[in-house]
């Protein structure tokens, strides 16, 4: 077999086991085949194309992974990027820290970030154009500038190109810009995290988790949350900097993608969402794949802590306690906690007080009952009378009526004299009779009766 008919391309592995001493010594030439030309041609040739491919073999200074060529199908980066070097295609904001994490933007505003996987995956036959099974897993967290307030987010992206000069940043998640939204041409599959409620693609809140197919309104979306083995569902919030787990598994057979998260290592067993989908007319032959995030006019760091990608087969969970930390991440949370825990009891009484005042504010609202309608006269609020009586002062007493206690008072805007008939609890007197009077004293006119006001 001659060297160069071998089809060889990149593949990332967390680790490889060399070859024993023993089983070496069976690749090496044989003494008992030194008496036969053809035979000793054979066995070194043999160990000749092992020992090219042996040294194909590139090991990191940094002892984090092996580079061997071989045909792609899945990689890992179970621990981090830390010196993984051009085996992950960067564009715009997107860096790898020196504590090994990929940051795909940070606090800067109107910023655009990428990372895929350099090379292009096979994700059809040629001949049936059926998409392959595939399942990836990652850990991320998002760290907004202000909190609770998010900026914009970032997508799982599957495309057939990973280069996107022409993409907007803002809720365009750096992927498509709005002339191109829905075209069929696109070829794009994306699930989003998005952290910005966006009214122009529907979105249902600044906290979910979205399926997009050629566009950025979503084909199925939910509220960042995951489920126990009991089914019980807990939410989780996509701005708290803390870790996060994603999967996100295609199922060509049955058509099924689903979309999982938890904040532990462990899978849940129901996943968030479940859509029934036919990837094969989206998905080219090859396609890249890899992350995209953006900023708008508020900013969030996006962070991508580690990655599986297996096609045909599941990704391994992430152990995220191997997984490298933000720095001063705790401190910063407990921070954080006290912070939003005051800011949200300060909300909070205000929030009270507002209702309070609102409350108090519709009640003393002046409402035209139906009744007063055939009586005539508006209706005068208990302050103005309260002033004109001079605070219904004993010295303003007239007298006593069938309801209570009448006194004299002036109007303050247009000085007018008045009689005011102030309610007494004590009264027996129904509503009915009440009515009955006012109308009564609204009909009469006498040059020693004051004219009924009110």
């Amino acid at each position: 077999m001659e060297f160069s008919s071998l089809n060889f391309e990149p593949y990332v592995t967390s680790g490889f086991r060399f070859p024993t001493e023993k089983k070496v010594k069976h690749l090496l030439p044989s003494h008992s085949q030194s008496k036969d030309p053809i035979g000793r041609e054979q066995s070194w040739n043999r160990f000749v194309n092992l020992l090219l491919v042996f040294l194909l073999l590139c090991f990191d200074r940094r002892k984090r992974f092996f580079l061997l060529f071989l045909p792609l199908d899945e990689f890992f980066y179970g621990g981090g990027f830390a010196g993984v070097g051009t085996n992950l295609s960067l564009n715009g904001d997107a860096q790898i820290q020196n504590d090994g994490i990929l940051r795909l933007t940070n606090k800067t505003s109107q910023l655009k970030g990428y990372a895929f996987y350099p090379s292009p995956l096979r994700f059809e036959n040629s001949t049936d154009s059926v998409a392959f099974s595939f399942s990836t897993s990652f850990a991320f967290a998002i760290v907004p500038e202000y909190p609770n307030l998010g900026g914009d987010g970032f997508a799982f992206t599957i495309a057939s190109t990973r280069e996107f000069k022409a993409a907007y940043p803002n809720q365009y998640l750096g992927i498509l810009n709005p002339n191109i939204l829905g075209n069929f041409s696109n070829h794009v599959f994306a699930v989003e995290f998005d952290t910005v409620k966006d009214f122009g693609f529907d979105d249902i809140n600044d906290n979910h988790v979205g399926i997009d197919i050629n566009n950025l309104h979503s084909n199925a979306s939910a509220t960042a949350a995951y489920y126990t083995d009991d089914s019980t569902k807990h939410d989780l919030y996509l701005k708290s900097g803390e870790t996060i787990q994603a999967w996100v598994d295609y199922d060509s057979v049955n058509h099924l993608l689903n979309v999982t998260l938890s904040p532990t290592s462990l899978k849940p067993s129901r996943s968030l969402l479940s859509l029934h989908l036919d990837l094969s007319p989206i998905l080219h032959e090859t396609m890249y794949v890899g992350f995209s995030a953006s900023t708008g006019l508020l900013c969030s760091s996006h962070y991508i802590f580690g990655w599986n990608f297996k096609m045909k087969g599941e990704a391994p969970p992430l152990e995220l306690s191997s997984l490298p930390l933000l720095p001063g991440r705790k401190k910063k949370h407990t921070a954080f906690t006290i912070g939003v825990s005051a800011s949200a009891a300060v909300h909070m009484i205000a929030a009270i007080s507002v209702a309070v005042y609102l409350i108090w504010k519709v009640r003393n609202t002046y409402v035209a009952e139906e009744w007063e309608f055939s009586v005539g006269p508006h209706r005068f609020s208990y302050n103005e009378l309260k002033i004109a009586t001079n605070g219904f002062r004993d010295k303003e007493l007239l007298g006593f009526g069938g309801f209570g206690r009448v006194y004299k008072g002036t109007l303050q805007n247009s000085k007018t004299q008045i009689a005011v008939k102030r309610i007494s609890h004590e009264s027996r007197q129904g509503l009915r009779e009440f009515i009955s009077e006012i109308a009564s004293i609204g009909r009469l006119r006498h040059r020693n009766l004051v004219q009924l006001q009110g």
